[in-house]
């Protein structure tokens, strides 16, 4: 490709990136390799709130140096959780689903911390489901299984009101509730501002996961199959191979996935700003056998093989070949043997090295000047030990370097008898102290 219709390619792209709406605010991963397994996906949705109280007034009053901390567990025997199911199988029901929640599990936490200027409370609830009616058909002689994925959206805007022996009657989908219950000051503040519509915003929402096609997701499956219990899908063979959807990731599929917040300033007896935080939009799916994204009766449905076709060799989305796959991986274990051999060839070279020259225990220290007053500093070198055996080793090399600028014998000086200048510092002769 040439480097202008590169460049223009890339241009285009990130063009067109720019205007694609991302999705927000929760995470799911659900694992459908085996039956028992895949009626329980597991979602996760988290959020941060702030408020910011610079100027002062009630809400810093109320919410400064504060840490408070609360966690609700219930399930189906906890009061107020039908009101929850009944809400999200209304959702199911409006995306045109077949599946239909019967169970549920859920967590819910809250955490606040205050500060001289400004407050967060981190909010976060992981609902696990028990859904029923997501296989529409089973894998039939080459007639490919059908799942039903359209559920993946779930949400609900309503308030949902649990009660539990350590707390009471707690709302657990919007975050004014938890203001309203442990911090009124702060509630009676917000209300009825913009503030108030940022924070009744429900927690529950999946509809980014919902709203983003299959197609647009990462999709790669492994060849090398699995021997899980696949029976109750129509699988009958020994190994089957697993398919994956991944999203979450800023792509040209995808659009570019940023974490999304919700301003909103408003004035009581002092200037306040309410700011959310989410995190991106991120999912998970495998399946157990070659997967396929279709569509049924006008909604989205997800045909499963035992085995992948013989045309499979790409990926649907993507276009990244599974030799590829391998190939990498044998050129990775490829670079890590040469690696290691040459290693191990220089470990051995270094260990056959012979030392060159003249021994250092052969050696020692002699001082060659020194000078005195305020302090002393002594220059030396190092020369041949005296003993014979030494000497007479290394007799030739002493003797071939002479060193350079040296003095003739007779007018040497010994080392060991500096000599003294006898003007320097001489007392008249005959002369005493007094």
């Amino acid at each position: 490709m040439k480097k202008g219709a590169a460049l223009f390619t890339v241009t285009v792209s990130l063009l067109i990136m720019s205007v694609v709406s991302p999705a927000y605010a929760a995470q799911l991963n659900w694992d459908a390799k085996t039956f028992e397994n895949a009626q329980m996906p597991k979602f996760t949705f988290q959020r941060t709130v702030f408020i910011e109280y610079k100027q002062g007034g009630a809400i810093a009053d109320a919410l400064r140096g504060q840490e408070y901390s609360v966690t609700v567990v219930a399930d189906s025997n906890t009061p107020g959780i039908q009101e929850l199911l009944d809400e999200l199988n209304l959702s199911l029901s409006r995306a045109q689903s077949s599946t239909h929640i019967t169970d549920i599990k859920i967590e819910y936490r809250a955490s606040l911390y205050g500060r001289g200027d400004n407050a967060s409370v981190d909010y976060r609830v992981i609902l696990t489901p028990t859904i029923e009616g997501f296989l529409i058909r089973e894998y039939s002689q080459g007639t490919p299984a059908l799942f039903d994925v359209a559920w993946r959206g779930i949400q609900t805007n309503a308030p949902i009101t649990l009660t539990t022996q350590e707390h009471g009657e707690i709302e657990i989908n919007q975050p004014l509730s938890f203001f309203k219950k442990y911090y009124p000051t702060v509630a009676a503040q917000i209300a009825g501002t913009e503030g108030e519509s940022v924070l009744t915003m429900g927690l529950i929402d999946a509809s980014g996961i919902g709203n983003q096609p299959l197609t647009n997701w990462h999709f790669l499956f492994d060849p090398t199959g699995i021997a899980a219990e696949t029976g109750k899908y129509g699988f009958s063979g020994d190994k089957v191979v697993v398919s994956s959807f991944t999203m979450g990731e800023s792509s040209f599929r995808e659009g570019q996935v940023r974490e999304k917040e919700v301003h909103a300033s408003f004035t009581k007896d002092a200037a306040y700003s309410v700011r959310t935080v989410q995190s991106g939009d991120s999912a998970n799916i495998f399946l157990a056998g070659y997967a396929s994204p279709d569509r049924l009766q006008d909604h989205e449905v997800v045909g499963v093989s035992a085995t992948a076709p013989t045309s499979a060799a790409q990926t649907s989305t993507g276009s990244f070949p599974v030799f590829i796959i391998y190939g990498m991986a044998g050129m990775a274990a490829a670079g890590a043997g040469g690696f290691f051999f040459w290693s191990n060839k220089k470990a051995k070279r270094e260990s056959e090295y012979i030392q060159t020259g003249i021994d250092p225990k052969y050696l020692r220290g002699v001082d060659t000047s020194e000078a005195s007053g305020g302090y002393k500093t002594n220059r030396g070198e190092a020369e041949l030990a005296t003993d014979d055996q030494g000497y007479k080793q290394h007799q030739s090399v002493y003797d071939q370097q002479s060193p350079r600028g040296s003095l003739p014998k007779d007018t040497e000086t010994k080392r060991d008898e500096p000599k003294s200048d006898s003007t320097r510092g001489s007392m008249p002769k005959g002369w005493k102290p007094s």
